[in-house]
């Protein structure tokens, strides 16, 4: 899938591949670049979809007979299996994919066959013949107050219409968004408590880069939320990052650049090989242990602490 400029014609550096042929394919409304999606189905019937700016190709639903945008917001509905699809906010499967679960409804439609295509809100069948269904028309209301930032009269509509799907887009939509107070109301409502209390957690962070990079490394995005702290010289919290990813040597590299917390690095390492059994194969690591003999996690930790108060001063 080749993309184009629509006012040069030209096309752009951006390109998707796909292993089997494809048989329709569509551009979601948005207006922002970042917001851009497509959707398409191939040989197989698999309904897909990916943002334009990078590679993430992630499948929706198998047995696709067609699909269609919405043309004022995101939502994006499908013919499946006999089934009518409507995911509210598609969006929510770069956020959190149980929230992709939650923010959708599904239909059964005996009645349309095989074969049909969907013309606007109308499913047509196969022989011409032309059946309605109706969604919801709230999606629609909640994305207009969050577009505009109005995230409390957002709140009360979800709380008048009292639908677990609307309260699992206001949670994906503020979660993207950052709007942590937002998501905290939302996910309390469809009783996810383990993510209510990591965005207690994110709340409780002293700066605005570390929420941010926290948020980042929700949405899979490490490398985001590694350029989010070191941007904003948070050096302990980018390198504590990739140990818990257990990228070592990306830890190791991040201490080495910036002259600090290599130490830090060593004794975490050293920890984790003695907890696992396992003996030092790195070359880079064996190198550094060298010249590193004594590691006091006294010292350590006072490092560490003196990082963590800077932070509180930060702006």
């Amino acid at each position: 899938i080749r993309f184009y400029e629509v006012q040069t014609g030209k096309p752009t550096n951006f390109f998707l591949e796909h292993s089997l042929d494809i048989i329709d394919i569509n551009l979601n409304k948005s207006e922002i670049a970042s917001e851009r999606k497509i959707a398409f189905i191939d040989s197989n019937k698999d309904l897909f979809l990916s943002p334009t700016f990078k590679r993430d190709i992630i499948k929706l639903a198998a047995m696709c007979d067609s699909f269609l945008w919405n043309d004022k917001n995101d939502t994006l509905a499908a013919v499946a299996d006999g089934r009518l699809i409507a995911w509210y906010y598609p969006n929510a499967i770069y956020v959190d994919k149980d929230l992709m679960e939650q923010a959708k409804v599904i239909k059964d439609l005996p009645e349309i066959g095989q074969m049909t295509q969907m013309i606007h809100s109308l499913a047509h069948k196969s022989h011409g013949g032309l059946v309605n269904v109706a969604t919801s028309p709230y999606p629609n209301i909640l994305f207009d107050f969050c577009e505009k930032q109005k995230f409390e009269k957002a709140i009360r509509l979800c709380r008048f219409v009292k639908e677990g799907t609307l309260w699992a887009c206001l949670a994906a939509v503020s979660l993207n968004a950052r709007e942590l107070e937002t998501s905290e109301i939302a996910l309390a409502a469809i009783e996810s408590i383990d993510k209510v209390q990591f965005v207690n957690r994110v709340k409780e962070l002293p700066s605005e880069a570390s929420k941010n990079a926290a948020l980042s490394l929700y949405f899979h995005k490490p490398n985001e939320a590694e350029q989010i702290l070191l941007s904003a010289k948070l050096y302990y919290r980018a390198i504590k990052l990739n140990i818990k990813l257990f990228r070592w040597e990306r830890a190791l590299d991040i201490a080495i650049n910036h002259k600090t917390h290599i130490e830090t690095v060593l004794a975490y390492r050293k920890r984790y090989l003695e907890r696992t059994a396992q003996e030092e194969t790195n070359k880079k690591f064996a190198k550094q242990f060298g010249e590193h003999p004594n590691l006091n996690w006294e010292s350590i930790k006072e490092q560490i602490k003196a990082d963590k108060d800077r932070e509180r001063k930060m702006k």
